[in-house]
């Protein structure tokens, strides 16, 4: 009888330890189902309603696959009009400080702010990522995705975004330095023709500039500066009077300062004891 009720005790627990591993198991799998998802959202920040819920997804699910493989950190903030007084750059980069966007300890991130109603976007790049895409890259950046919101083809834009700094994370992941045409638009047939061009054309211009004074040289008879060459003895002479001015007023205009583009500069800034790089750009 003993031995019955031993058998049963164990039978008990054994159950009840499947029970209980079934259980974590599935909430194992549930919390693993959730935390992606919820880290993606908290990427895309849509004020303004541009985006779908599937292009939101899709690019929430770009912007963690970046994340994952380049430890780099990016945020979409699109919103309505704002104080034309403030600056862009410094917008973006309040709200990286406000929401951690960044990874890890270095912070390495990017943060796109979309204005519509204006018709700006601005980038700005956050930790030590940010000396590999210079201000030259910045530029191209924003030019390639502003062919797109010219469109008003927003998804596209932010994809075409994205498509660029994953280029530049695989340079800088090899250790090589970003470059204008590992981001250019052009057919590489087309991008190698203009360089040609532009090499021609570079070599072209003195070789016309030599050939001109060497022709030069070859004429013999040139006319004189000196009038006396040309005076006949007892003949005409003219005199040259010129008068001298002591004095001139000079008007000096104030040069506009970088900062009075509401956009704000490119390039290096810092905001909350934080160095950050950044472009704006109104299309």
């Amino acid at each position: 009888m003993s031995g019955c009720a031993g058998y049963g005790g164990r039978l008990i627990l054994g159950r009840m330890y499947r029970t209980i591993l079934v259980l974590v198991t599935a909430m194992a799998l549930v919390i693993m189902a959730v935390l992606p998802v919820r880290a993606a959202e908290a990427r895309v920040f849509d004020e303004y309603g541009v985006l779908s819920e599937t292009e939101k997804t899709e690019l929430d699910q770009r912007i963690s696959e970046i994340n994952d493989r380049f430890h780099f950190d990016t945020a979409f903030l699109i919103m309505g009009n704002i104080d034309e007084s403030w600056d862009y750059r410094r917008l973006a980069a309040d709200f990286m400080q406000l929401n951690d966007i960044g990874y890890g300890r270095s912070r390495n991130g990017m943060c796109v702010l979309h204005q519509p109603d204006v018709r700006n976007v601005t980038i700005v790049f956050r930790g030590e990522i940010q000396d590999a895409f210079t201000v030259k890259i910045q530029d191209i950046i924003l030019d390639n995705c502003t062919e797109k919101l010219k469109d008003d083809d927003t998804y596209e834009a932010y994809m075409t975004i994205l498509d660029d700094v994953e280029t530049g994370l695989e340079r800088t992941e090899a250790g090589k330095k970003i470059r204008p045409v590992d981001l250019s638009r052009m057919p590489r047939a087309l991008e190698i023709l203009k360089w040609i061009l532009i090499s021609f054309g570079a070599a072209a211009v003195p070789a016309l500039l030599l050939t001109w004074y060497q022709r030069r040289r070859m004429i013999t008879v040139i006319p004189q500066t000196n009038a006396d060459a040309y005076r006949e003895e007892e003949g005409l002479e003219l005199q040259e009077a010129r008068d001298m001015f002591l004095y001139r007023t000079v008007t000096r205009t104030r040069k506009p300062d970088e900062q009075d583009f509401h956009g704000g500069p490119s390039g290096s800034f810092t905001h909350g004891g934080e160095t950050f790089s950044g472009s704006s750009r109104n299309y």
